[in-house]
């Protein structure tokens, strides 16, 4: 530590869900990943994409991705940015669209990077609790006197839904910036990414990680008026999307058919996951994402947890207040949630 700085020293730091070094000897879900493969489209787009080219940079400005996923959302192409992940995108806009001096807030519990990423551009922030079943009401926001809110829509990891009504009301009263990121939206729909055509005050993010099984290839997009997607465009990295994303995203946007068909299995597998551990007595919160956040009278979480790491089960436990009282369980295949199941009937006795 003897060079970081003291912000560096001071903030608190963002820890991903496991990866052991044995994955492949576990039933991972804990991180939200889609149990299915990327499309056959994906896959030979790739292949393809590993020639000669590479050794040229890739386009700085992602032209044709952007040019794809606005057309099929019903904007511009100049009203959407090309990132590496959504997590790139939420450090631009800490980066370019906050004074050192303003306020920043997030609902609590909610996806930690944000206050990680807060803390690490020396942004001072408040969280907002979510009500007691975990449902957005955003009129508390209102009550902090603050420059950037950002809300998980589905929020991460309650897998609750804010409606675009809702959305829509809270910026007619905002003044600062809204930031909704959307990751998970594309599982049960209710994008508010039309908010775009109404405000110059919103950012939606989208991912290509979860529900277009590309969590390796780090794509995200941000839809938003385009003097923001200018400033996000002017701070960037000169090439911070390579041409293996660019290649995969493009034949993921595209092959529509294969993308239908893994929604439809995650969602079918869930109701499956959620039917299951509802006969055994868990209480879950309802969730339009691809995980449950669950919890059970006969067996604290952590010792859930515990139980089923040594059954080379990995599912997410967070610590703290408002979150320790419940685990959050990604969809898996259906041989890995009859799996988990079965050991959780042993574990909670029933």
């Amino acid at each position: 530590m003897k060079y970081w700085n003291t912000l560096l020293k001071n903030m608190s730091e963002y820890i991903p869900g496991e990866q052991p070094v044995d994955i492949n000897e576990y039933i991972k879900l804990n991180t939200n990943e889609n149990p299915f493969p990327p499309s056959e489209a994906v896959l030979k787009a790739l292949r393809d994409a590993c020639a000669g080219s590479l050794r040229r940079y890739p386009d700085p400005l992602a032209n044709e991705v952007r040019e794809i996923f606005a057309s099929q959302n019903g904007l511009n192409k100049y009203n959407i940015f090309a990132g590496n992940g959504s997590d790139e995108i939420f450090t631009l806009i800490f980066r370019g669209f906050i004074e050192k001096n303003g306020a920043a807030a997030f609902p609590f519990p909610s996806y930690p990077l944000y206050s990680t990423l807060a803390e690490g551009s020396g942004i001072k922030y408040e969280t907002v609790d979510l009500e007691n079943n975990f449902e957005y009401n955003m009129d508390h926001f209102l009550k902090k006197k603050c420059d950037l809110v950002i809300i998980s829509n589905p929020n991460n990891p309650t897998g609750t839904y804010c409606a675009v009504n809702k959305i829509r009301a809270f910026l007619e009263k905002f003044k600062g910036l809204l930031v909704v990121d959307e990751a998970y939206i594309d599982f049960y729909g209710g994008s508010a990414i039309g908010l775009v055509n109404e405000f110059d005050n919103v950012i939606i993010t989208r991912s290509l990680s979860k529900s277009y099984s590309l969590a390796g290839l780090r794509v995200g997009f941000a839809a938003g008026d385009r003097e923001l997607i200018n400033g996000l465009m002017k701070i960037k990295d000169s090439y911070n999307v390579d041409s293996l994303a660019l290649a995969g995203a493009k034949a993921a946007l595209l092959d529509k058919k294969s993308f239908n068909y893994n929604i439809e299995m995650v969602r079918n597998n869930k109701e499956y996951l959620e039917e299951s551990m509802e006969s055994m007595g868990f209480e879950i919160v309802p969730s339009k994402a691809n995980f449950i956040y669950v919890r059970h009278g006969n067996c604290p979480s952590k010792e859930m947890y515990e139980k089923l790491k040594d059954k080379k089960i990995l599912i997410r436990y967070f610590s703290g207040r408002g979150r320790s009282e419940y685990t959050r369980i990604s969809v898996g295949t259906m041989l890995e949630i009859k799996s988990l199941c079965s050991a959780l009937q042993v574990i909670v006795g029933t």
